[in-house]
């Protein structure tokens, strides 16, 4: 009886001293996927196929002018931690009064757009009180560690709905094999070359893996130095279909689990140059770690009062609790 009671108070005790974050990861399995429609060339899907699915909206200011905006794709990690490209949250723009005639703005804003099929509507829309960008991602260097974290100070609406659920990723370490069918999802551009050819819809795009020396072969000297924390994609001597501006940060898909973020092409729809992904097993500890390191404690926002209460509730529980514990220690002692 007593080891019955001091095991429900040990019970009582975790349930309130544990809410963090955590991050779902999971190896795929090892059956190849289904093939997809070949987001450029790509074909319309929802947000309840991809439920972790993320639109980020990037605002930059420069010296009082008018804001610049920079749309991305990003992957819900839990509910309050999304996962995107570096350079979502990185400006590069051509400055006259700059010493080198460019400069790089950091966003000064992220708005996310969770739960809907469409960029513009529906869902829910959430600010972020803090973006993490890799400590080693260096935007004018090139695109290696172009992974961050955006925190959100509230919970994500919906969370664990049929359109509103953490993504799966990959556990350290892990490769895609080679010539895997894999998914890339986004809002990208359908045609690169009309700026007003960005969908209103989620749109998704079937692609192969690339082997590491043939990704590194086609790019040469334009990436020197392939690491193994690039993942490549592509339709090698097809072409026609792809990731395109707007699609960065957002999954490379296989077998339903996150394995990559996607990066950088040459041209959206190139049938010689694979399309580049960060690969997410190489970054699985760091993105635990920002997680784990950034969690969130929500305060009930109805009132003041209410939150104060909700507290003070708390705490009488736990001090009940931690009485009841420390009489049935006493009582034991007798038997």
């Amino acid at each position: 009886m007593v080891f019955r009671m001091k095991l429900l108070i040990m019970t009582v005790l975790f349930y309130y001293g544990c809410c963090e974050d955590t991050v779902t990861v999971r190896e795929p399995p090892a059956r190849p996927a289904p093939p997809a429609n070949r987001i450029v060339r790509g074909h319309p899907t929802t947000v309840k196929t991809y439920p972790y699915m993320a639109y980020l909206s990037s605002f930059f200011t420069m010296r009082g002018q008018k804001p610049l905006l920079l749309n991305c794709g990003g992957v819900i990690l839990t509910q309050h931690h999304v996962l995107t490209a570096a350079h979502c949250l990185n400006l590069k723009i051509n400055d006259t009064t700059a010493a080198t005639g460019t400069t790089i703005l950091r966003a000064s804003e992220v708005v996310i757009r969770v739960g809907s099929t469409y960029k513009d509507r529906g869902g829910s829309e959430h600010a972020t009180s803090k973006t993490v960008v890799h400590e080693d991602y260096q935007h004018s260097m090139g695109f290696d560690n172009d992974v961050a974290v955006l925190v959100l100070p509230t919970s994500v609406s919906n969370y664990r709905s049929s359109s509103v659920q953490p993504a799966v990723i990959p556990p350290g370490g892990y490769v895609v094999p080679d010539n895997a069918s894999v998914v890339a999802v986004g809002w990208g551009l359908t045609d690169m070359n009309c700026n007003k050819s960005t969908p209103l819809g989620l749109r998704h795009v079937g692609l192969r893996t690339v082997d590491r020396d043939t990704c590194a072969a086609r790019w040469g000297q334009e990436v020197p130095e392939l690491p193994d924390s690039m993942l490549c994609a592509g339709l090698l001597g097809v072409g026609g279909a792809g990731i395109c501006m707007g699609d960065s940060g957002g999954p490379l898909v296989y077998n339903g689990v996150v394995v990559g973020v996607s990066s950088f092409v040459k041209t959206c729809d190139d049938s010689f140059y694979p399309q580049v992904f960060m690969r997410v097993s190489s970054y699985t500890d760091w993105i635990n770690n920002t997680v784990s390191q950034n969690q969130v404690v929500v305060v009930h926002k109805n009132s003041h009062n209410t939150a104060v209460a909700a507290d003070v509730t708390r705490l009488m529980l736990l001090a009940f609790a931690t009485s009841i514990w420390i009489m049935y220690s006493e009582f034991s002692l007798f038997f």
